[in-house]
């Protein structure tokens, strides 16, 4: 018999453009599917292809995760390589908007078929990091979760430790010692192979890239749990001393 598999979900948003990121569009997807049992992993994911412009926002992180810029970049989502011009006056009419929302629903059908699929792949469990914006868009999208264990890892490590405040991916991604080589990722404790299908892809803030690295983390968080936790603490002081200059001027 096969052993459940666990799925490791991510999505990526973008804003539409000329609407003040009122309106947000998934514009990919990533799982990872790992057996427990076995610890083997299998890669999906898809990229949204649609006539619509959106603005992306990357943030810029320091060695220890903590954000101290961000870029901003306009194209359209059926050719994400390009780039158009960032006019910051510019706003979506009616007919814009309308447009918008067309695209946003073609989206979601996209979603829903995508998760079809990987329901036929005996998955039990899906795993988010910060939940709330994939949960809602498997809402709108008519994607049915009843039946599957929900996880939050971000939530579940804020609640094992009882820390004040959550703690981002890429500063848990710090913790575990995530790298990314041309064929493997790997942690403190774990390694994986990347198929060569995906290797251009899986880096951080992509969806399939983020949720490798959820993988990763929810390894060394379930199966090393006293080594994270240590780790975890430690990149707090660390960000914690980080911010305290900062705070002082302010404060003076």
């Amino acid at each position: 018999m096969i052993s459940p598999l666990t799925a490791y979900i991510d999505m990526e948003f973008a804003g539409i453009r000329g609407n003040r990121q009122g309106m947000q569009i998934p514009i990919e997807i990533g799982v990872v599917l790992h057996d427990p049992v076995s610890d083997n992993v299998a890669f999906a994911g898809r990229a949204f292809s649609h006539d619509v412009e959106v603005e992306l926002w990357k943030n810029v992180t320091d060695d220890v995760g903590k954000r101290v810029d961000g870029h901003r970049r306009v194209f359209n989502l059926s050719s994400p390589g390009g780039s158009l011009p960032d006019d910051r006056k510019f706003r979506l009419d009616v007919a814009g908007t309308c447009h918008a929302r067309e695209a946003i629903r073609n989206v979601h059908a996209d979603i829903r078929a995508f998760m079809q699929a990987l329901n036929r792949k005996n998955v039990d469990t899906l795993v988010f990091f910060a939940r709330r914006r994939e949960i809602e868009t498997f809402q709108r999208a008519r994607v049915n979760t009843v039946g599957f264990v929900i996880r939050d890892l971000q939530s579940e490590i804020r609640h094992e430790y009882s820390l004040k405040e959550d703690v981002s991916l890429d500063r848990v991604s710090l913790v575990i010692g995530f790298s990314l080589r041309a064929d493997t990722i790997t942690s403190t404790h774990f390694r994986y192979a990347i198929p060569e299908k995906y290797r251009y892809i899986i880096k951080p803030h992509k969806a399939i890239g983020d949720a490798a690295r959820m993988l990763l983390v929810s390894q060394e968080f379930r199966l090393h749990g006293r080594g994270f936790e240590e780790g975890v603490r430690e990149h707090l002081r660390h960000y914690e001393a980080r911010k305290t200059p900062l705070q002082d001027f302010e404060t003076a």
